[in-house]
């Protein structure tokens, strides 16, 4: 047997608030199905967010019926499990993922926990936990449970324990959740906590990351078909699995990931701490938009973000961001306004000190941190905190003028030699 495996379609995003955003999204959608078809898979697994949100957009849900009607007509079940975007209010109880189950456009799979456990039911009239698909092959399947996660794996794992799989050849277990380590500062269940379900499990479908993976040709992760945020350019190679169940094999499957055509998205950073001006600025702009010219691509209209970063040398309210928005516009005619982020940091603004320090060594730590911000004084910074500090001091303890002229000039003839990195 043949399936397809995808997560995380968000259907109904209307990112940047374009429209042809939210269109992207349904033909992504559309074109997942197609490829089902073409293939010949004998079922399709949704590992959770098809909808952006548990309120659906009406036309969001047309693409998802006509879709599934498809799937349908074609005599291919989706078998599918509830994500965190798309689940119902608590004191509802009911989504629209339920509605599509009840119209019978997919299976939705879940076990039933109470304080005995999980209970594992086949999928019918009112839900359950699995569904047997002809030879010999089982989908169980559990929704997104955010913290308690770990705590219902556990309970899972124990019930599955105590199921009779005489009759299965191929196990699958279907859930929105992730796993800890794969993407920084986001946290999921251990590996560790999801191995004793390898005893009764096959292939481990996920969704909820949107970053691609597969671990130990047992758990796997397709990441988004359509790019949800900018971060996941990182990621090109993403979207879904196609998987040829082959039961006397070491593993029972061959898994392919395949990355559909999606909208380009391109993401550049400019970094401004040598560049003096606003203009000097702008022609570095520029010269990015030259330099990467070759690999932007204008067919279909991309999405351009540029992030500024470093430390700026002058004043950000100097810089025009509606100007660098209209270079970028001007040179690949992007979908929406290029998206342009400022991350340079002021250079009279964030500087390390140590709280233990004397007034005298915070004094100097700041006056010398914010000199090597500013790319005219860096070189020899060491050099103009002194002599700010002993003009400080001179004119502090009311020195004659003539004093302060005379060391002024002695300063002068020292800095001469000074050059900024610029």
């Amino acid at each position: 047997m043949r399936f397809m495996h995808i997560a995380d379609i968000h259907l109904g995003y209307q990112q940047y608030g374009l429209t042809e955003r939210f269109n992207d999204f349904g033909r992504m959608f559309l074109h997942l199905v197609d490829v089902a078809l073409a293939e010949k898979v004998n079922f399709v697994l949704l590992a959770g967010d098809l909808f952006e949100k548990r309120a659906v957009d009406p036309l969001a849900m047309r693409v998802a019926v006509e879709g599934f009607a498809q799937l349908q007509g074609a005599g291919v079940p989706v078998l599918a499990v509830e994500g965190n975007h798309e689940r119902s209010h608590y004191k509802d109880q009911y989504s629209w993922i339920d509605f599509l189950d009840a119209l019978g456009y997919i299976r939705l799979l879940n076990p039933r926990f109470t304080e005995d456990g999980a209970h594992l039911m086949p999928h019918g009239e009112e839900g359950g936990a699995y569904s047997d698909l002809g030879n010999g092959v089982r989908v169980y399947g559990m929704k997104y449970y955010g913290a308690s996660t770990r705590k219902a794996l556990s309970l899972l794992a124990d019930s599955l324990a105590k199921m009779d799989h005489s009759q299965v050849r191929y196990t699958i277990l279907m859930t929105h959740a992730g796993v800890e380590g794969q993407m920084s500062h986001v946290g999921g269940a251990s590996f560790d906590e999801l191995s004793p379900l390898r005893t009764h499990i096959d292939y481990l479908a996920l969704g909820h990351f949107h970053k691609p993976f597969c671990i130990d040709d047992w758990c796997y992760n397709p990441g988004s078909p359509e790019t949800w945020s900018m971060d996941e350019v990182e990621w090109p190679e993403r979207g879904y699995y196609l998987v040829d169940i082959l039961p006397t094999r070491n593993p029972k499957h061959r898994a392919q990931l395949v990355a559909p055509p999606r909208r380009p998205f391109h993401r550049f950073t400019l970094a401004v701490d040598t560049f003096t001006t606003p203009n000097s600025v702008y022609d570095a702009v520029r010269a990015l938009i030259s330099r990467e010219d070759r690999r932007v691509v204008r067919n279909p209209q991309p999405i351009i973000e540029l992030t500024l970063t470093g430390i700026l040398p002058f004043s950000r309210y100097d810089l025009e961001l509606d100007y660098v928005q209209g270079l970028l516009a001007e040179a690949w005619s992007p979908l929406g306004p290029p998206h342009v982020v400022n991350r340079a940091v002021p250079a009279e603004f964030e500087i390390d000190v140590d709280s233990q320090a004397s007034r005298g060594e915070l004094e100097e730590a700041i006056v010398q941190g914010l000199l090597e911000r500013d790319v005219r004084f860096r070189a020899g910074s060491d050099v103009w905190t002194e002599g700010a500090l002993e003009l400080k001091r001179l004119g502090a303890g009311n020195s004659p003028s003539d004093e302060v002229i005379a060391f002024l000039r002695q300063l002068r003839h020292e800095t001469a030699s000074l050059k900024g990195d610029g």
